[in-house]
């Protein structure tokens, strides 16, 4: 066939042993002429290309196994003789191999497999669009090419020698078992049985402990040379030999043959993962383990799991809407059902398609600000224009945005105030002119959204708007979205997407006469609806956060599944909490995860993520406690400048090594310039840190501590004297002391200024 015949050209046929043989020897050259770094990686590398030459053994046998099965009248092989190391031979890339050179072969030269008798091979084939993913970390997603002699006709597979061999079924437990020796042999170099004992009832279906031989050198003083000795020794697990602990299980439990692995293809489907993730499968993690002592769960940090089919939803829309169409989609679901990130797994192509992408997070302060959210998003886009167009492009929006507005570009101007930094060729000096603050009503506002809209939108470069927690969004700003999307006008290629959380609305919303709205109208919109993950899902995110195959630890996750209902951010927080409560806990000696699954099953806990985020905090050392409530009496996000003027008291001088340690307990993470909440959930989890009863006067202590540092430093304050007046108005009526009457006026006054001059409604 085709595939053999390439297989032969470019590659060199090594048989098995003989290459087992090979890797050893380079391993014993490496340990003498390399550095530690180099051994440690070199060695990685050699237990990759095993699991590659494994993955090929495996699959061979599946499909002599397939074919024999179907073939229940005719003779078949002996499957003793058929999975042994003698049977196969491997094919190394020809410009890759170097079995008498100083230097290892490449981790991915292992180019296919073939067996003997019956006569087969297996092209290890690497699809072209992944054959550079893995050029920094090693990995290989394979795929296989199975081919078989000219003949076409299954019983080509069949020995010719059929004598003494009885018609039967293929056992997948005695395959299992006998993949599982051979295994053994292909990463130790040893057999883990005697010569003599390949007879039928050493290779029965057995639980024995199995047994080596070993030869030694010894000298003997007497005769003056040296002898050899052949010793019969007990079996060693891989694990005291120094290999990763998931190949040790790997190989154990199909030795043991437990009815762990029932086929073949579940043990190819373990193997397939030690190669496509190895740093997350196939590599212990001891090294995480050793600095520091704790070892940490290694969660795929925005990795999305079992959204498929909401992914192909909200694509196909996108698409709908670069052809020329506005389109609206709503996501709802509980909190930490995974909307955000569904909707971050799309503006990645969004952004190289040439679209724009705005983001905006809502919170709960919205309501008393009108249009702020939307507004703020559109100002963005401005910026974003300015930094993704040419300057030939933006002469042209100039034109055009001449033509369009004319006297009116200071309406527009006084909306977005970015333009002008855009289009500063356009600009007009800053004036109180009162007949624009009378045009700024709801309806004018839409009116000059949508005509600046119909220019910078395209189908080359569509908008896309997503604002997320929509259940705080205001109703006049649900009226603006409505009005951009059913500009009367004809389309203007903007997609607007809305998450929010559902069991958060009631029927009477403004999102749901939104919809309504739209509908009316004919402007397509898609409703989407998160549940909680499906069990193999979830089985698959626990699976990698532990770096454990997903047999293994599908126990625990059905019991966390019941627990949380598949809300992937509470089975999280929960797989913390078990580590924090060492029921979940790494075991250095048996270097994987473990953990009690009856204690867990007992385990009373509530279906509110906050509980166990508050239970963890409030098990956090006091000073990060204070540093978390201090942050989240701002939301869930907060300027590095604000930071800056807490660290700089004398009472918060330890603030930024406060917030680090946050950083290291997962609560908060470092954003550009800014401080943010890993999740809306975590934000309240502190702020309820602060009792209900006490929250005003720590809002308003918080705010005269940062007046009182830019009055003491004379510091600039810019925009942070918004978050000030903010903190101190939580305390007015009963909390401002006389001699503070006057600065908060004062400050209030500024405040309201320039939040006016930038258009901060």
């Amino acid at each position: 066939s085709t595939n053999m015949t390439d297989l032969i050209i470019h590659a060199i046929s090594v048989p098995l042993r003989q290459w087992i043989q090979d890797e050893a020897k380079s391993k014993a050259l490496d340990q003498r002429t390399k550095g530690s770094d180099q051994i440690i990686r070199l060695k990685k590398q050699s237990i990759l290309r095993k699991a590659t030459v494994g993955y090929g053994i495996v699959e061979l046998l599946r499909h002599v196994q397939i074919v024999t099965n179907q073939c229940l009248t005719m003779a078949t092989p002996d499957p003793v003789k058929e999975c042994t190391v003698d049977n196969f031979v491997v094919h190394v890339s020809r410009h890759a191999q170097a079995i008498e050179c100083t230097e290892q072969a490449p981790w991915n030269d292992v180019m296919g497999v073939s067996m003997i008798s019956p006569a087969l091979s297996a092209q290890l084939i690497e699809p072209s669009f992944l054959a550079n993913i893995f050029d920094e970390n090693m990995g290989r997603y394979l795929e296989v090419v199975i081919t078989a002699p000219a003949s076409s006709n299954p019983t080509a597979l069949l020995p010719k020698d059929t004598t003494n061999i009885g018609v039967r079924k293929i056992s997948d437990g005695n395959d299992c078992h006998l993949l599982g020796i051979l295994l053994y042999e292909l990463y130790s170099g040893m057999c883990p049985f005697p010569a003599e004992s390949n007879d039928k009832k050493s290779h029965q279906f057995s639980h024995n402990e199995p047994w080596r031989k070993k030869s030694s050198v010894r000298y003997d003083k007497k005769k003056g040379k040296s002898y050899s000795t052949l010793q019969t020794m007990l079996y060693v697990p891989l694990q005291e030999l120094g290999f990763p602990s998931s190949i040790c299980l790997l190989v154990q439990d199909l030795i043991d043959g437990h009815g762990v692995y029932s086929s073949l293809e579940a043990a190819s489907t373990d193997i397939h993962l030690l190669l496509s993730d190895p740093d997350c499968f196939l590599f212990d993690l001891e090294d995480s383990a050793s600095q520091g002592g704790n070892m940490q769960l290694q969660i795929k940090k925005g990795k999305l799991y079992g959204r498929e089919k909401e992914v192909s939803l909200i694509t196909d829309a996108f698409c709908r809407v670069s052809s020329g169409k506005n389109e609206a989609i709503f996501i709802g679901g509980y909190s930490g059902c995974g909307k955000t990130m569904l909707v971050q797994s799309l503006t990645a192509r969004v952004d190289i398609a040439g679209g724009y992408v705005l983001s905006q997070k809502v919170d709960q302060m919205s309501k008393k600000r009108p249009l702020l959210d939307v507004l703020s998003a559109f100002n963005n886009l401005c910026l974003l224009i300015k930094n993704k167009t040419s300057p030939r492009e933006r002469l042209s929006i100039a034109s055009k945005l001449v033509v369009e507005f004319e006297s009116d570009f200071s309406v527009l101007a006084r909306l977005l105030p970015n333009i002008n930094g855009l289009f500063p060729q356009l600009a007009k000096p800053t004036t109180k002119d009162t007949s624009i603050e009378q045009m700024m009503n709801l309806h004018n506002v839409c009116f000059t959204l949508q005509r600046f809209m119909r220019i910078v939108s395209s189908r080359l470069k569509p908008v896309m708007l997503f604002l997320d927690d929509l259940q705080w969004l205001g109703s006049t700003s649900f009226q603006l979205i409505q009005a951009l999307l059913s500009d009367m006008r004809g389309p203007s290629c903007f997609f607007f997407v809305g998450s929010y959380r559902s069991n958060e609305v009631k029927q009477e919303h403004p999102i749901f006469d939104l919809m309504s709205h739209l509908d009316s109208c004919g402007v397509e919109s898609t409703k989407v609806h998160l549940c909680g993950l499906l069990q193999d899902d979830l089985n698959l995110m626990i699976s990698e956060s532990l770096c454990i195959f997903p047999r293994i630890c599908k126990p625990l996750s059905d019991i966390v599944h019941a627990k949380t209902e598949g809300n992937p951010f509470f089975a999280l927080e929960f797989l913390r909490s078990l580590v924090n409560s060492r029921l979940l806990k790494y075991s250095l000696r048996e270097r994987r995860w473990i953990w009690d699954e009856t204690k867990i099953e007992a385990e009373n806990i509530t279906d509110n993520a906050l509980y166990l985020l508050s239970a963890k905090m409030t098990s956090l050392p006091e000073n990060i406690q204070l540093a978390l409530k201090i942050l989240s009496c701002f939301g869930i996000r907060v300027d590095e400048s604000i930071v800056g003027y807490i660290s700089s008291t004398s009472q918060y001088s330890d603030f930024w090594d406060w917030l680090n340690q946050a950083i290291n307990e997962g609560c908060i993470q470092k954003v550009g310039s800014a401080v943010k909440f890993v999740h809306d959930k975590v934000r309240e989890a502190a702020y309820g840190l602060i009792p209900d009863d006490e929250k005003s006067q720590f809002h308003y202590n918080l705010g005269v501590l940062l007046h009182s540092v830019s009055k003491e430093q004379d510091i600039q304050l810019g925009g942070a004297i918004f978050q000030i007046c903010d903190q101190i108005n939580h305390g007015i009526s009963s909390l401002i002391q006389p001699k503070m009457q006057k600065d908060i006026v004062e400050l209030n006054f500024d405040s309201g200024s320039m939040a006016m001059d930038r258009s901060d409604y």
